[in-house]
């Protein structure tokens, strides 16, 4: 009887795949791991998404990060089964669905200040971005990276610092969001339109209306986010 492929998330992988070094290694509490760099080049994941799992196995005393030092292995060996990988997917999956919730706050309060601050100038200079995203969504091409440059620069034109502070504090978590978490092969799609629809609303300087819009985009990546499970 074929079994079928399990679908794990990345945070879950790459726990999962610490444990087995430190297993396959033989390594005992006190040793040394490899550093975070070379952590990431070894697995080929981003050193934003191996900080996060460092974060899980840290807080479970698997590991214990030292700072200047490096990580080791720490005092607690727990062998990785099929519940716990569920329990890890949930627990990012909770995260990031209350990423998404803050987000909206905030954002919502950005908006306003970037339509009462931003020049003419900087939106023109946004609009570069959101030009280059929405003509690689309509071609079927990745766009990622313009995805996460034009929420960006929107929390730059806000032009206060303490709600860049704020930000600054969720910037771990809010960039597994352009990580294709949870094992999510081409999420958010269903957000992208709303993007230039946005960029639209923020140029006529109407506060009600972007904040409307950015409510229906960030609802998009929710629903993607609520509907991801375990395959």
């Amino acid at each position: 009887m074929q079994k079928p492929i399990e679908q794990v998330s990345l945070q879950t992988r790459i726990i999962k795949y610490i444990q087995e070094y430190i297993q396959e290694h033989k390594l005992q509490p006190g040793d040394k791991l490899p550093s975070q760099g070379a952590l990431s080049d070894m697995m080929g994941v981003s050193r934003t998404a191996l900080r996060e799992a460092v974060k899980t196995l840290e807080a479970e005393a698997v590991i214990e990060v030292k700072n200047g030092k490096g990580i080791y292995v720490g005092r607690s060996q727990r062998p990785q089964d099929a519940f716990s990988s569920v329990l890890a997917f949930n627990n990012e999956k909770e995260q990031l669905l209350e990423v998404v919730e803050v987000r909206q706050a905030l954002e919502s309060e950005i908006l306003a200040m970037v339509i009462r601050k931003a020049t003419d100038a900087e939106l023109n200079e946004l609009g570069k971005i959101e030009a280059i995203l929405m003509q690689k969504f309509h071609a079927g091409q990745r766009q990622v990276q313009e995805d996460h440059q034009f929420h960006q620069q929107i929390y730059e034109l806000c032009h206060n610092k303490i709600m860049a502070a704020m930000i600054k504090l969720l910037n771990d978590k809010m960039d597994a969001l352009w990580e294709f978490p949870l094992n999510m092969t081409d999420p958010f799609r269903e957000s992208m339109p709303y993007h230039h629809d946005l960029y639209l609303a923020i140029c006529e300087r109407n506060i009600h209306k972007a904040q409307a819009i950015n409510t229906k985009l960030l609802g998009c990546v929710y629903a993607d986010l609520v509907h991801q499970t375990i395959e």
